[in-house]
């Protein structure tokens, strides 16, 4: 794959931020973002897809009297830039001031590189292929609308008025596909699940925990409702994880929870928020995961943060903007969560259930300040005297995710990693399950 090289980007990205203040900022920062891929699209019988592409955006942000402006510079040329700037300026001089509007003012990193700097086509081909003939013969009942095996090339240089320059580049492979159970005539519901690595994947059909929600497909077409509304337990498959709890609980952990003082834990640094099987760590640096980023928008680098640990509130997730604004210390700028492994065998776990479904997809809005949640538990299980009875039909729950913390009762000891998140499955109770009545 053809690229511009490093110091080309980077050097737009200065240039960009000097000519801002040339026009009339005070201060300025410009982030370039290349993405070149290669991506095969396939579905369940053939290929249909084989492209390469490349997208490029750089962002302005300009400052002027605690003021802050914003334009997307479309391409290089004189005229884009020019254009950008004086948009940018234009909003500024409408906004309204705020003394938190600023650049950062900090040492830059060497610059960067994580994973295969060129893609293996071959293997993007021949995996795909194979997946197709994997899923003809181990699930021939999976249908899958959209599959999308991608090597993905992402270049982020960044650099502003006060000499700060930052540039990274981050080579991986994604799977990502959408799909169902078929069978005469009936359908299942649709899922869908992602994954980014750094290696190529062996096979596709064992990336994250497609095998596991291929077979839950099949088993899918006898669907049934809970019988009856109780109280019980969830049992949340990693796949789940993410939506029902942790960005939930990342965003009442956040900055503007606490700039609002709405969230609830606005006062529960040090306390027990948890039980103490649980911890929430944010790991968002190369090390971590394919989808991570060395540096914030700011340019600030990112850094490894225990947001709970042992059940217990040790800090709260911060931007360079909140920082500013509340005058504390910048703790994220980034996000890759992980939630450590457990003791028990997920199996152990269901087989300790005395009532309750287990949960692969979770369809709600955002909870409210106090998180409440209501929602639809889709791809889901009936759970009773420890084992799982039949698939379940679209089902409502609701509860507190406060309360779910405090009630987790166990953490799988198996973990899937999706290149930016690493996850169990949890088990808590105090869920109302809506069931037929």
């Amino acid at each position: 794959m053809a690229s511009a090289a490093p110091e080309t980007d980077l050097s737009f990205a200065r240039d960009v931020a000097g000519r801002a203040c040339a026009a009339g900022a005070e201060a300025a920062q410009a982030a370039l973002a290349r993405d070149e891929q290669v991506e095969v699209g396939f579905d369940s019988r053939r290929l249909s897809l084989l492209r390469t592409t490349e997208d490029e955006s750089t962002s302005l942000a300009v400052f002027k009297r605690g003021r802050k402006g914003t334009a997307i510079v479309s391409g290089r040329a004189d005229d884009a830039v020019s254009g950008a700037i004086a948009e940018a300026l234009a909003a500024a001089e409408a906004a309204p001031p705020d003394p938190a509007n600023v650049i950062a003012d900090t040492a830059p990193a060497i610059a960067s590189a994580h994973g295969p700097a060129e893609v293996d086509r071959d293997h993007l081909v021949e995996r795909a292929l194979e997946h197709i003939e994997v899923m003809a013969r181990e699930f021939p009942a999976i249908v899958s609308r959209e599959s999308y095996h991608r090597y993905v090339r992402t270049r982020r240089s960044f650099a502003n008025s006060a000499g700060l320059a930052q540039q990274e580049t981050r080579g991986r492979y994604t799977f990502i596909t959408m799909f169902a159970a078929r069978r005469d005539g009936r359908t299942t519901s649709l899922n869908y699940s992602g994954v980014h690595a750094y290696a190529p994947f062996r096979r596709l059909v064992d990336v994250g925990a497609l095998r596991r929600l291929y077979g839950e497909a099949t088993r899918s077409f006898d669907i049934r409702p809970a019988p009856g509304k109780f109280v019980g337990d969830v049992i949340v498959a990693p796949d789940a994880l993410e939506g029902l709890l942790l960005w939930p609980l990342a965003r009442v952990l956040g900055g503007y929870s606490l700039m609002s003082g709405t969230s609830p834990y606005k006062d529960k640094r040090g306390a027990a928020i948890a039980n103490p099987m649980f911890s929430l760590l944010n790991r968002p640096t190369a090390s971590s995961f394919p989808e991570g980023q060395d540096f914030d928008g700011f340019g600030v680098p990112t850094r490894d943060l225990d947001v709970i640990r042992d059940g217990v509130l040790q800090d709260f997730l911060v931007d360079f903007y909140i920082s500013k604004k509340l005058g504390l210390a910048q703790t994220a700028g980034g996000f890759g969560f992980v939630v450590p492994p457990g003791a028990k065998p997920e199996a152990e776990i269901i087989a300790e259930t005395k009532r309750g479904l287990l949960l692969t997809r979770f369809s709600g809005g955002m909870p409210a300040d106090n998180l409440d949640f209501s929602g639809i538990a889709k791809n889901a299980f009936y759970v009773e005297d420890g084992e799982i009875r039949h698939p379940l039909a679209e089902t409502m729950i609701s509860g507190n995710l406060r309360e779910l913390l405090l009630s987790i009762r166990a953490i799988s000891k198996e973990t899937i990693d999706f290149g930016n998140a690493r996850l169990p499955t949890i088990a808590a109770g105090g869920v109302t399950i809506h069931g037929r009545g």
